[in-house]
C-alpha cells in the first residue's frame, strides 16, 4: 500500500463460507468498482475446515485489490474474527459484514456514505427481520 492511505476497509470473518466465495467476490468487486482503489478488503479465515481460505488465495491473487487474509489456526468466532480484522484494517472508515452476505452489501455504502457526510461519528445496523 506504500504512503497511500485507505479511506475504507471491510472485514470479512470466514468460517464454512466455501460456497458463498464466488457471491461474497461479486460483491467485493462491487465495492472495489464504486470506491476504485480507496478501499481494502481483510478477510479473516477463522480456522475454517474448508476450502474457503485456499479459494480465496486463489481468486483474489492478481485481482488488483488491496486485500488481506489472516489466517486462525482454529475457530475462534465471528467476534474474534471481526476484531482481528479491526487490528489489522487501515482504513479510517471500517466495516464487518458476514462472508455469506446476509445483510446486503448496500448497506455498507450506506454506513460508508452516512461517515462520509459527517452524519455520525459511528454507524451501526440491527438487522429486526429475515426475508
Amino acid at each position: 500500500m506504500g504512503d497511500n492511505v485507505t479511506t475504507r476497509s471491510i472485514v470479512f470473518p470466514i468460517y464454512r463460507n466455501q460456497a458463498n466465495i464466488p457471491s461474497l467476490l461479486g460483491a467485493v468487486a462491487d465495492f472495489h468498482s464504486r470506491y476504485h482503489s480507496d478501499i481494502e478488503f481483510v478477510f479473516v479465515v477463522d480456522g475454517s475446515p474448508d476450502e474457503s481460505g485456499p479459494l480465496l488465495i486463489k481468486e483474489l491473487k492478481g485481482s488488483g485489490y488491496d486485500y488481506k487474509i489472516i489466517f486462525h489456526s482454529r475457530n475462534f468466532g465471528s467476534f474474534t474474527a471481526i476484531r482481528t480484522g479491526l487490528e489489522h484494517a487501515s482504513g479510517d472508515q471500517v466495516a464487518a459484514m458476514a462472508a455469506d452476505l446476509q445483510e446486503p452489501p448496500e448497506l455498507i455504502v450506506e454506513f460508508f456514505s452516512k461517515l462520509e457526510k459527517d452524519e455520525a461519528d459511528v454507524v451501526f445496523g440491527q438487522r429486526t427481520g429475515r426475508s
